[in-house]
């Protein structure tokens, strides 16, 4: 299973080899791993036929677009000020450092230009209830991310994810932490008269609701579990070999929980991290049985010893819940209601 830069160009984002192969100590880990496809998202110009975050989604012409109704009245800020700004941003952060400077500073014209920004404030609140367009968050096509088709529906191959440009919602998934996520599971091929121009909603409550357009490149990897999912005496024989290996080597030395186990980062399948808060299983509505973490969304993806290269490692713009903002399905029936849950 590819875990790490093999050799040959680099310009795809690639993981890191591992620093050590953790099932050699403990071998016993092997009954857990799972893949997992590490998207890295760059930005781009993806199209309607292409796998991606914030772009385009392959959209039938004839089916209405979502909406969501159940947001409450709060400000927020039209989507096209929100992309300006973060094109000034971008363009701060690569522009090379002037003698004395700070990296990211602005020019004249784009201070001037943000600080209008500031200056104008939100825009006037939408009303409770009134329908807004759902975002388009991303799509995937399992032709091109290896786990997807694990998850997917009977006759399925496309996964596409949108949601509600506000949070706040209190719909049962944990997603107060986030906004409100819908999936939707189709044929690509059933698709062939594609909506050519998707609605928008008028305004978003927060720049980090918006994503910028990425094309992903998907790489699949293996996963261990969150220490929190393996028995207590195993997790005690990690902690010592962690303990004598730190004596021996230092500080430097690596950890199960963020160098060994799961990736950070945007990915599809794989394991969850639970590092903000105790493990909370989750489980399904329907059914109740445990639910498997299909989606990962993450700030960044450069974590620990993680970090792909080539960078940038926060490409997306996207920052929902505290660090991650994940979609659990059940394993039992696709058809159930998916959760969503922060970190």
């Amino acid at each position: 299973m590819p875990t790490g830069y093999r050799g040959g160009a680099r310009s795809r984002p690639t993981t890191p080899y591992r620093p050590l192969d953790i099932t050699v100590p403990f071998p016993e880990l092997k009954a857990y791993a799972r893949t997992a496809t590490r998207l890295h998202p760059r930005p781009g110009a993806p199209t309607a036929a292409d796998s991606s975050v914030g772009g385009p989604l392959l959209w039938p012409e004839d089916e209405a677009w979502p909406e969501c109704r159940e947001h409450g009245r709060v400000r927020g800020v039209r989507p096209r000020r929100a992309r300006r700004y973060e094109e000034i941003l971008r363009a701060a952060q690569v522009r090379p450092r002037p003698a004395g400077g700070a990296v990211g500073a602005y020019t004249d014209a784009e201070r001037a230009e943000v600080q209008e920004m500031s200056d104008s404030g939100y825009q006037p609140d939408p009303h409770d209830g009134t329908p807004l367009p759902l975002l388009a968050l991303a799509q995937f096509h399992a032709r091109d991310v290896p786990d997807l088709a694990a998850f997917a529906p009977p006759g399925a191959d496309l996964l596409q994810v949108l949601w509600c440009p506000f949070g706040g919602h209190e719909d049962g998934s944990y997603s107060h932490f986030g906004p409100s996520t819908r999936l939707f599971w189709r044929r690509a091929a059933d698709v062939t008269n594609p909506l050519s121009a998707q609605p928008e909603p008028p305004i978003v409550e927060r720049v980090r609701y918006l994503p910028v357009p990425c094309v992903l490149h998907p790489e699949q990897i293996t996963e261990y579990p969150w220490a929190d999912y393996l028995p207590p005496a195993l997790v005690e024989r990690i902690d010592a070999w962690e303990d004598a290996f730190e004596a021996r080597v230092g500080r430097a030395a690596p950890t199960y929980q963020y160098d060994l186990s799961l990736a950070p980062g945007w990915k599809i399948g794989g394991w969850d991290s639970w590092h903000r808060t105790d493990l909370m299983r989750v489980h399904c509505d329907a059914c109740g049985a445990e639910m498997r973490l299909l989606l990962t969304m993450d700030w960044c993806e450069s974590q620990a010893s993680w970090g792909p290269f080539p960078g940038p490692g926060c490409p997306t713009g996207v920052a929902a819940g505290r660090d991650e903002y994940r979609a659990f399905v059940c394993p039992a029936d696709p058809a159930h209601p998916h959760r969503m849950s922060a970190q």
